[in-house]
């Protein structure tokens, strides 16, 4: 093998191995955005009804479950005004025997209050999905208002839903890191140039996906995510060119 074998056959594995490394931390935080996304746009045409009121951005709700796992949901109320008020609330949950249930209470001026209750997989519909629909009736600062949420179950026996979303979350981020950096340390090539900043936007985007999902902004996770799709399609064919 001569000198300039011994330089490029090296640089072309480590190459490799930083793209096998990256794409495989792209594709696990695309499939988390994308489940999360999937669940959330799920719930809102199970419960679509026509009507549209003004949203409420107080619930909260596991992104995952498992078929074993109770998961708890949690409604935060706030009341910003200085007259005490009585909210009444609706919750609706998916099912084959659907739970229905309606509580009010007192909350004074400028004071927060949460309220909970639970899901487990005698709520799971479409095969995968536990639905959580919040109706808040009127009351002296707002109009009927209205939370959804999807969660999606996995039949993982042993683990919670919690702890199988943060490791490959975990998984996910370090991978990206990873092949990243190594993909920085090798030689800037002029035909790796564009290729490389093609994986930065992936990266990126990505990202933005995932943020997005997760923290509840279905819409703009769900155009991150038809982005970094069309950036992975993009490289996968100027790769194979």
């Amino acid at each position: 093998m001569n000198k300039t074998g011994q330089i490029i056959m090296p640089t072309k594995s480590a190459r490799t191995v930083s793209n096998v490394i990256f794409f495989f931390g792209i594709f696990l935080g695309l499939t988390l955005a994308i489940t999360v996304i999937w669940a959330a746009l799920e719930a809102q045409t199970y419960f679509y009804t026509g009507a549209t009121y003004e949203a409420f951005n107080g619930l909260r709700c596991p992104l995952f479950l498992t078929r074993s796992e109770t998961g708890t949901i949690t409604a935060t109320f706030d009341n910003p005004g200085g007259q005490e008020i009585q909210p009444y609330y609706k919750v609706e949950t998916s099912g084959l025997l659907a739970r229905r249930f309606e509580n009010q209470f007192t909350l004074a001026a400028r004071e927060s209050k949460s309220v909970q209750w639970t899901v487990d997989a005698n709520d799971i519909d479409l095969g995968s999905f536990i639905f959580v629909k919040l109706n808040i009736l009127p009351d002296a600062n707002h109009w009927t208002r209205q939370a959804l949420c999807g969660i999606f179950v996995l039949n993982v026996p042993g683990l919670t839903g919690g702890q199988i979303f943060i490791f490959t979350l975990l998984v996910s981020l370090s991978a990206i890191a990873f092949g990243f950096i190594l993909q920085n340390r090798l030689p800037d090539k002029n035909e790796s140039r564009n290729l490389g900043r093609a994986t930065q936007a992936l990266g990126v985007s990505t990202l933005a996906a995932m943020l997005f999902a997760f923290i509840g902004w279905t819409l703009a996770g769900l155009i991150f995510g038809i982005i970094a799709i069309l950036l992975l399609f993009i490289i996968l064919r100027f790769a194979v060119a």
